[in-house]
């Protein structure tokens, strides 16, 4: 069997359906006042409802729109996200950012090639919550100095009593383009897409 689609009242609907009721009335029972104007009113404020609903969904869209142009003008910048991928160059340091839960007795990095191998361990001290940093030299655990590359970085925080503290690492890299997935900009950062809502700054590229 054939269904048909329900289609919504609208305000002539409405109004049809006040004068039939009106016109179908019991002469001896015929509808109260404060009634009528009650079911007016309800239906008027449904229709704003509706209207403002349409209204809020087009700004909605309207400022998702202005939003992923925005992210798009971010190409070329450098920009500081969550993510453990960095560029090295060979006989510079690296600053290794990373924010703290908490406060942690004792901080352990690690850095890791392209190839997926641990090149350097290293310790620190206390650390109090928030964002920190640690400084590699670019030499691994033997002393050599490694090559400029792709390189990663994790870090293993601990307080007190031995338990583990979450520690979320940050890195710098310059934006090389903005992919959108269901409407949501996702920025290409040291070839990893990573989320804009991550973003916690931006640097001017200096030429």
């Amino acid at each position: 069997m054939e269904t048909q689609a329900v289609k919504g009242l609208g305000q002539a609907d409405f109004i049809k359906l006040i004068t039939t009721q009106l016109q179908f009335q019991d002469p001896l029972k015929p509808m109260d006042s404060t009634e009528f104007i009650a079911q007016l009113t309800q239906f008027s404020t449904l229709e704003q409802t509706t209207e403002m609903r349409s209204l809020m969904g087009g700004v909605a869209a309207s400022l998702t729109s202005v939003n992923n142009l925005g992210m798009a003008g971010l190409i070329g910048k450098e920009v500081q996200v969550a993510g453990k991928l960095f560029s090295h160059m060979e006989g510079a340091p690296d600053t290794l950012k990373y924010d703290l839960d908490a406060g942690a007795s004792s901080i352990g990095i690690q850095v890791i090639n392209s190839a997926g191998d641990v090149v350097r361990t290293f310790g620190l001290g206390a650390q109090t919550a928030g964002m920190q940093s640690a400084i590699w030299d670019g030499f691994d655990n033997n002393g050599n100095l490694l090559p400029s590359g792709e390189y990663a970085f994790s870090v293993e925080a601990k307080d007190a009593t031995n338990l583990p503290v979450k520690a979320t690492a940050y890195t710098f890299g310059q934006v090389t383009g903005v992919n959108y997935k269901q409407g949501v900009p996702f920025l290409v950062v040291n070839g990893s897409e990573v989320s804009a809502a991550t973003i916690s700054e931006v640097r001017a590229t200096i030429q």
